[in-house]
C-alpha cells in the first residue's frame, strides 16, 4: 500500500491502536468466557454421564420405598447393600462397572425424598433442601409412575484426558481469536486510511490557501461528517476567494474615487500658480468642493471600516420614528421640487419610541431618500411609508419610488460597495458607491434588516425592518 493511503502516523496510529485495544481485549474476554463455559458444560456432561450408570442403584431404591412407602431407614440401604452389590459385581458387568464401584459407591451418591429435601447423605447433608440444578440433573425414583426421590451425585473427577481436551479447546479458542483479530486489524486499518486520507487532503489544501492560493478545493466525498466537513471547507474558500476578489476590487475602486477629485485639484493649483487662472473665489471654489467630496469619501470609508470591525459606536436613545421621518422628508422637499418630484410621507399614528441613534437612522434616511429622487424623473412620486407588522409588531419603513427601476440581474448587487447600475456613470452623478452599502450596515447594527424589491419600469422600494422592544 502507497504511504499517500496508509496511515503511517498520527490520527492513522491512533485508529489503528484503538482498533488493537478492542481487538485484545475482545479476544481476552470471550477466551476467557468461552474456557468458563466449556469446562462447565464438560463438567456438567460428565456428571451426566456418571449418573447414566447408576440406573441399578435407582431400580433397588424404587424397590426398596414400594416395599417400605417410604425412606425410613434408607441409611441401612446404602451402608449394606451398596457394599454387597459392589461384592458381587453388579456394577461391574459394564464398561462403567469399575469407575462406579471406585467412585459413585464410595462418597458421591445422595438421596431427596419427593419433596427434594435430603434424606441421605455421606457428606452430612441430610435434611438440607437440595438445589433446582441438583434435581434437575439428579436420576429420578418413580414408583407406580409417581416421583417419590431423586437420586443426587456429583460430576466425576477429570482424567488427564478429559483435561487434555479442554486444554485442546481452549487453545482452538486463542487461535480462532488471533486470526480474527488479525482481520479485524487488517480491516481497522484500510477503515482508518479511509478516514484519515480526506482529512490529510483537508490539511494539504487548508495550507495552500494558508499560502495564498485560493483557488484550492477538496473533492467533496461521502454524505458522511468528513464529506460535510468537505464541503464546508469548499464553501470557506469559496468565501475567502470572493472576500479577496472583493478587496481588489474595492482598492481599484477607491483608487479610482480618488484620482478623479484629486486630479481636479491638482489642475487648478497649478493653474493658479503658473498664473493661468487668478486666485479668486471662482477658481478657489472647484478646489474646495473637490475637497468636501474627498472628506465625504474617507468618511465614508471610515464608517464601513468601523462597522466591519464592529467598532461603530452607536449613541442611542428614546427616538420618536414618526417625528424622525418627518423631518428627513421635509429636509429633502427643496431638491424634490427642484426636480418636479412630488415626495410625501405617510407615517402610522401607533408608532413607538424606538431606542435608536437617531444621527445614524437620519443618516439611512437621507440614503434613501437622496437614491430615490435622484432615479425618479420629473413627475414622479417618491413616498415613505411607516407602519407595524407582524404579530411582533415590528416596524416596517419603505421608500417607494416611480423611477426606471432596477433590473433583476443588478438587484442583488445593490447594497454592495462602489456598485453603479450604470458602469458609465461618473461619481457626480452617482454618487461614490457606498452610500447604500453604508445604510445596510448601519441598519444591521440597529438589529434590523435592508433590502431592496423592484419591478423594471414600475419603480423600486427600499425596505427597512427593525424590532420592536417587548414591553
Amino acid at each position: 500500500m502507497s504511504r499517500s493511503y496508509f496511515p503511517i502516523g498520527g490520527l492513522g496510529l491512533k485508529l489503528i491502536a484503538a482498533f488493537l485495544l478492542v481487538i485484545v481485549v475482545g479476544v481476552a474476554v470471550t477466551a476467557i468466557l468461552a474456557n468458563q463455559a466449556t469446562t462447565s458444560e464438560f463438567r456438567l456432561y460428565m456428571f451426566r454421564g456418571g449418573m447414566g450408570s447408576a440406573g441399578q442403584v435407582r431400580a433397588a431404591l424404587a424397590e426398596y420405598y414400594a416395599q417400605r412407602g417410604s425412606w425410613a431407614g434408607v441409611e441401612a440401604v446404602f451402608e449394606a447393600d451398596m457394599g454387597q452389590m459392589g461384592m458381587m459385581g453388579r456394577f461391574g458387568r459394564g464398561p462403567m462397572g469399575p469407575m462406579m464401584s471406585a467412585t459413585m459407591m464410595g462418597s458421591d451418591l445422595a438421596l431427596a425424598n419427593a419433596s427434594g429435601r435430603i434424606v441421605y447423605s455421606p457428606q452430612g447433608r441430610a435434611g438440607q433442601q437440595a438445589s433446582s440444578a441438583e434435581l434437575e440433573n439428579g436420576l429420578p425414583i418413580l414408583v407406580n409412575g409417581r416421583r417419590v426421590g431423586t437420586l443426587l451425585g456429583s460430576a466425576l473427577p477429570l482424567t488427564a484426558q478429559d483435561q487434555a481436551f479442554l486444554d485442546q479447546v481452549n487453545r482452538a479458542i486463542l487461535v480462532s481469536g488471533l486470526i480474527a483479530g488479525g482481520l479485524a486489524l487488517i480491516l481497522g486499518a484500510v477503515l482508518a486510511a479511509s478516514i484519515t486520507a480526506p482529512l490529510r487532503r483537508l490539511r494539504a489544501a487548508a495550507e495552500a490557501i494558508a499560502q495564498g492560493r485560493l483557488d484550492q478545493r477538496v473533492p467533496p466525498g461521502l454524505p458522511d461528517e468528513i464529506g460535510a466537513l468537505s464541503a464546508a471547507f469548499n464553501r470557506m474558500a469559496e468565501g475567502l476567494a470572493q472576500a479577496e476578489e472583493l478587496r481588489r476590487r474595492m482598492v481599484a475602486d477607491i483608487a479610482h474615487e480618488l484620482r478623479t477629485p484629486l486630479s481636479v485639484i491638482q489642475a487648478q493649483v497649478e493653474a493658479l500658480l503658473d498664473g493661468v487662472f487668478p486666485a479668486d473665489a471662482e477658481h478657489i471654489r472647484p478646489i474646495h468642493e473637490e475637497t468636501l467630496l474627498l472628506r465625504r469619501l474617507v468618511d465614508d470609508l471610515r464608517t464601513l471600516a468601523l462597522a466591519d470591525a464592529g467598532q461603530l459606536q452607536l449613541e442611542r436613545a428614546p427616538t420618536d420614528v414618526a417625528g424622525l421621518v418627518q423631518r428627513a422628508v421635509f429636509r429633502f422637499q427643496p431638491q424634490a421640487l427642484e426636480k418636479g418630484v412630488t415626495l410625501t410621507a405617510e407615517v402610522a399614528s401607533d408608532l413607538p419610541t424606538l431606542k435608536l441613534d437617531a444621527q445614524r437612522m437620519d443618516q439611512v434616511l437621507g440614503i434613501l431618500l437622496d437614491n430615490a429622487l435622484r432615479y425618479t424623473p420629473a413627475g414622479g412620486r417618491v413616498c415613505v411609508r411607516v407602519e407595524r407588522r407582524g404579530q411582533d409588531g415590528r416596524l416596517y419603513l419603505g421608500v417607494s419610488d416611480t423611477g426606471p427601476g432596477i433590473p433583476a440581474e443588478d438587484l442583488p448587487h445593490v447594497f454592495d460597495r462602489f456598485w453603479r447600475g450604470e458602469k458609465s456613470r461618473s461619481r457626480a452623478g452617482g454618487g461614490s458607491g457606498l452610500g447604500l452599502a453604508i445604510a445596510k450596515q448601519l441598519v444591521e447594527a440597529h438589529g434590523g434588516r435592508l433590502w431592496a424589491e423592484s419591478t423594471p419600469g414600475q419603480g423600486s422600494t427600499f425596505f427597512m425592518e427593525l424590532p420592536v422592544p417587548k414591553v
